[in-house]
This record gives C-alpha cells, structure tokens and sequence, in this order.
C-alpha cells in the first residue's frame, strides 16, 4: 500500500519485510510502503476519511460519562494511548449497532495527534483476517472494522502484539472496531479494550446540529420532530435526523418528519385511501415510478401498465388514448416532472421512491415474487428499462436488505442462466453491488468463493464470477478478486480457463495493478500445488499471447528504482521459467516466447536479455533448439535476434568457462605437485 504525501527531506529507514516486500519510512512528511515483488499486496489498503465525518467527529463529538460520573469512553480510550507507562498504539472499541463506533475512533485518533490528512479506513482485502496485512505508516492512523465480519482466530489475536511493537517504532496507530460480541481474545488478548455505552441521541443530534446549522437548533424541541428520537433511539439515527434538519428547505419540519419516518404515514394513508380496484392501476404507477425513479415519462408508464397486467389487470380499450392525462396520474401518486420529461417521486419528497419500495416490500410480501419477476421482464431485451439496468440494480440490492432479501440472490443468480445478455448482465451488477455493500459483501464474497469451487455448476454460472472479479470487485479487494479467479483457474474441468484470463488481464490493464497481478500470476506459476502451477502458468501465457489483441508486454522502460514493485522483466522470466518446466505448457511456452522474438513491437532491449535469461541453462530442453533455429516462418527481424541471442548466451557460457576455477588436481596424477 502505497499512501501518497508531499515529498519532503528527511531521513531514509529502510528493513526487509514479510513476503519479499521492503518497508521504507521516510523522514519529514513523505511516508510509504515499499513492496518489492508486492507478493499478494502485502499489505491491506486505506482510503482517506472524508472532511464531512471528520469535521463531526472533532466538532460534534459526544462522550458520554462513565460511571459516577467519570470520564467518558472516549476519552478513556484516548489514555490508554497517550499515558506515560504501558502506553499502547492499537486499540478495540466494542459496541453495538448505533453506538457511535466509527466516529468514536476518528475522534480519538485526533485527540492523539494524528493528522487530519493520516486517518484511513482499511479495506477488508482478505478471506482470513491476518495481524501481517495491516500496515503501519510511520505517523499513520488506520480505523480496522470488523464488525459484521468473519470470526477471528487465535493468530489474530496474538499477532496483534508483534503489530504493536511495529506500530510502536513508526509512532503509528490503530484502532479496531468490533461489535459487543465479536471480540472474544479471551487468554490471547494483547491489545486494551474499551466498551461503549449508546450515546444519549438527543446530545448527539444537538451537537450535530450545533455544527451543522446552529440557527435550527430550536427545530428538534418542536412538534412534529421533538418526538421522533425516542428512548432507544441511536446515534446514526440522531446524527441522520440533524442532517435532514439542516439540508431542509425553510418550513421544512412535516417534511423531514416523514422522510426520518421512511415516509411511514404519508404511505400508509396513501395506500388506504387508493384501495379501491379501479386504484390497483395507480399503485401500479407509483412503484413502476420509484424503481425507475427519474426515466422518461413513457417508460415509466409501459412498465407501469406491465406491473398491472402482472397482477391480473385488464387495460383499458384505447390504449395510450384511455384513461386520465399524465398530470392527473402523477397528481395522484405524488409525483411530479422533472426536465420536462422524466417522473420523479423524490423531487417534492425526497426519499420518497426508496420508502415507497420497503414499504410495498414489507407490507405485501406476497408481492415480493411478482416484482422480482416484472422486474426481470422489464430488464429483457427490448424490455421498457433494458436502459436503464443500474437503477434497477440498485433497487434489487436495497430489497435484498430487507426481511426476506435473500429471495433477491436467488432470482437473480437464476437469472445467469437464462441465456439473455440483458438479465445476465443486471444479475452481475446486482451480484456485485452485493459483494461490496458493507452488509451483505462478506456474505456474497464467500458466496462467490464457494460457486468457484462447487464441482456441480454451470459454466454462465463460473463466467459470472470471473466477470464480477474483474470488475470493482476487482478495484476495491483485487486479493479477494484474484483468490476467487485462482480457484477457478484450478478447476479440472478447465470450465473458465478463458474467462479467468480475460478478468486477469482487465486487472492487469490498470497501470497501479499491473505488476501485482503479474506477481501473483507468477506466485501461481511456482506453486508447490501442481494443480495450482498448471493454472499459473495457462494464466500468464495467456497474458502474455502476442497473437491476440490482448497481452500484458513489458513496460517501455524499466521501473524507477524507488517503484512499489520489482522490475517487469524479472516477473516475465520466472512466469516464462515456470511455464517451461511444466510439461503441459513448455511447447505452448517456447512458441509464445518465439513470437516475442519475431515481434516488431518490442525492442531488442526488451526482449533479448529476457530470452536470454529465460533461456540460460535451459538449451538442452526440448524445444529450445527449435527456438534458437527458428523456422520457416519467422520474420527476419526474428532471425536477426535469434543470431543475437545464440552469440549472447555462447559468449556467456564462454566467459563462464574462462572464469571458472580450474579443477583440483587428482592425487598421483602428473598434475599433483606432490609426485614431482
């Protein structure tokens, strides 16, 4: 991981680390991680604290007291590390949902002296939580959540106390979170613990609002919003109501009541004063309008008049001339146009179209298969929203929220299989929404995982996940991506060969991921696992096929010398090396390296130190005459090379040879200075 900072002079720190990676620590306000060969990405990644959360988190900031009155949680945890003795650099926060934990955190990194611009949140790039991913950037500090996530081992726990030494040295620091029940070190615990209490919401939401929008502040002891936090209330719910506040138009406060309440009574009057038959039509409207929130008015209709006839409705005679105008309808579901054209319900009331879904979700749950349903025709090709598969997405990743969400995965992983572009792309988009939400994406990570290696699966089903995994899943957990395309890659059916290549070389194409793909496709490639080391190595000749559009060449130059990786080149010849000591891709091997020879698109400089040093030591292998002889068919820049190459690895041998020690002589040979 590598987090930039304004380079600075000061002194250089560099040690070997795990993994053939190199930590250097530079002095002044320029610090980094250096991996060299960035085996596995050595280290977790972190992505900087929003100023918005920030400011609340310094500004906004309610502790509340201890017992007796004494000090707050926060500030407790803020002691336990800065006091003089038995000072600590990584800490635990427990505490359940609503407790303030993520705040809690960056608030205490401030109150330690962490800058603003070195608070980062981890990324969960892992399948097993392990104490050596997490980094420790000299003056750093990084928030670790592991609430909701997989249960930790023993290892974990004690390998936090070779963490603290690290985090220690570099004056950085650490904070976990965990929830009430998920930290369980027991006799392993190395780290201090602090437990949170639920902040009193009503302080939490003054505080917010205090900073947010001062002049307001009299908004939250008034009817109709001075009842909304009540006794159990939390602080996301607190702090998410003095964001509404300060974000509501003058006059606001009937509007920010239903959209905290999820617009729980506009919808509940809405749907009993519209229960009669001739009304099922404009229900029909109103949920096509919020799962197609601000479309054009004519899709939203025919999707609209679609969800009718799904639920046993007979359209009017007339078509489009039947039935009340447009303004008439959207009058009656609380609608309205926006640009002229397109129907949107949360420009009058915003939220409106999410509240509108979890309530229809919620409240007639045997509707729940027939939207699902209407939702994959709708999406078909030719369908009313083919154009609009995002929106529809991220409507089917919100249901799946909800109770009953998990029907949501099992349709749309149905619908991978169906043969249709259209379903099987909005099934891969919803599929990764899903491994990325925060509440569901350990659970559909490990789904993936598991598909990867079901023996009984269909291939569509396999593409699926290679696809995913090349996608953001692949940005944001490329460890995660790359785990799930390994096992793929080792099936024995060899079902998503091609599709494995194809999500490796899209990782491989983004310049900040080329190297470490191509390092752990390598990694691959040398396994002590045959069946590991066969994948590695179709992998890595598949990138590097210079017979098709797409392969992974070497760089123009070589990487600076200051790089997070090793040079290019050198993972080419151990990818290359591996490839020709396995006996079913050393022809497949000699061949592609002969039309890197032939090819006219790489220099000489590129490519004949590579042959060579693939080649050193190796003549004697079959197929490497056939390589140095070249045949009918190669080009004569290729020929040119070959001679190159033949003279370049003679003249090595020669020199060897010359160089070499002479032999000891044998005893009683004419040689042996002992019989003169």
């Amino acid at each position: 991981m590598s987090l930039p900072e304004n380079a600075g002079p000061g002194p250089v720190q560099t040690a070997e680390a795990q993994g053939n990676a190199r930590v250097t620590q530079v002095g002044g306000n320029y610090e980094k991680h250096v991996h060299r060969y960035v085996r596995g990405w050595q280290y977790l990644r972190g992505t900087s604290v929003g100023t918005a959360e920030l400011d609340l988190a310094e500004h906004a900031f309610v502790d509340p007291s201890g017992h007796g009155g004494g000090p707050g949680r926060a500030a407790q945890a803020v002691s336990k590390l800065t006091r003089p003795y038995g000072r600590s650099h990584v800490l635990v926060l427990c505490g359940e949902a609503g407790s303030g934990r993520r705040t809690t955190a960056l608030h205490v990194l401030l109150r330690v002296g962490v800058a603003r611009e070195r608070l980062h949140w981890l990324s969960l790039d892992w399948d097993q939580p392990r104490t050596e991913q997490i980094p420790a950037t000299k003056g750093h500090g990084f928030v670790l959540d592991l609430t909701n996530g997989q249960e930790l081992s023993e290892d974990f726990y004690t390998g936090l106390a070779d963490y603290q030494k690290e985090a220690e040295d570099a004056e950085a620091f650490l904070i976990i979170l965990a929830d009430t029940d998920g930290w369980n070190a027991g006799a392993a615990e190395t780290v201090p613990v602090v437990h949170l209490v639920r902040p009193q919401a009503t302080q939490v939401a003054e505080e917010h609002l205090r900073h947010r929008a001062a002049d307001r502040m009299n908004w939250l002891n008034s009817p109709p919003l001075d009842t909304l936090l009540t006794e159990g209330a939390s602080a996301a719910d607190a702090a998410r109501l003095a964001r509404l506040i300060a974000h509501a138009d003058d006059g606001g406060q009937e509007a920010v009541q239903q959209e905290f309440t999820g617009w729980r009574d506009h919808l509940t009057n809405w749907f009993k004063q519209h229960s009669e038959p001739e009304d099922v039509r404009e229900r029909a409207l109103l949920v096509s309008a919020a799962v197609l929130e601000r479309v054009p008015a004519q899709d939203v209709l025919e999707a609209a008049d679609r969800l009718f006839a799904e639920v046993g409705g007979v359209l009017p005679p007339g078509g489009p001339l039947a039935g009340r105008d447009l303004q008439q309808r959207l009058l009656a579901v609380k609608a309205s146009l926006v640009d002229g054209e397109r129907i949107s319900l949360d420009a009058d009331r915003h939220g409106l179209s999410e509240a509108v879904l979890a309530y229809v979700w919620q409240q007639r749950p045997q509707l729940r298969g027939v939207l699902l349903r209407w939702a994959s025709q709708i999406s078909a090709p030719n369908g009313t929203a083919v154009r609009h598969l995002q929106r529809i997405a991220d409507c089917l990743v919100r249901l799946s929220l909800l109770p009953g969400g998990a029907t949501v995965r099992t349709v749309v992983t149905g619908w991978i299989d169906t043969g249709r572009p259209a379903h099987r792309q909005l099934a891969i988009d919803v599929l990764e929404k899903m491994a990325l939400h925060p509440d569901t994406g350990v659970r559909v990570r490990r789904l993936l995982y598991e598909w990867a290696q079901q023996k009984t699966i269909s291939k569509d089903l396999l593409t699926a996940v290679a696809e995913i995994c090349a996608g953001r899943l692949g940005r944001d957990y490329p460890r995660v991506a790359l785990t799930r395309l390994r096992v793929l890659a080792s099936r024995q059916d060899s079902l998503a060969r091609e599709a494995v290549a194809d999500a490796v070389h899209v990782l491989a194409s983004t310049p900040e991921q080329r190297v470490p793909v191509l390092s752990e496709v390598v990694d691959w490639a040398e396994s002590t696992s045959s069946t590991t080391a066969v994948a590695g190595a179709d992998t890595f000749l598949a990138l590097t096929d210079i017979s098709g559009d797409s392969f992974l060449p070497l760089p123009a130059q070589q990487e600076p010398a200051d790089s997070a990786a090793a040079p290019a080149d050198d993972l080419f010849v151990r990818g290359w090396r591996a490839a020709l000591n396995d006996p079913s891709t050393s022809t497949r091997a000699h061949t592609q390296l002969a039309a890197w020879l032939d090819s006219a698109s790489l220099s000489d400089d590129q490519v004949l130190p590579l042959a060579a040093a693939v080649l050193r030591g190796r003549l004697d292998q079959a197929g490497a005459a056939e390589l140095l002889v070249g045949s009918s068919s190669s080009s004569g820049l290729g020929r040119t090379r070959r001679k190159k190459l033949l003279d370049l690895l003679i003249g090595e041998q020669a020199s060897f040879a010359a160089t070499a020690p002479a032999p000891a002589p044998v005893a009683g040979s004419e040689s042996d200075p002992t019989t003169r």
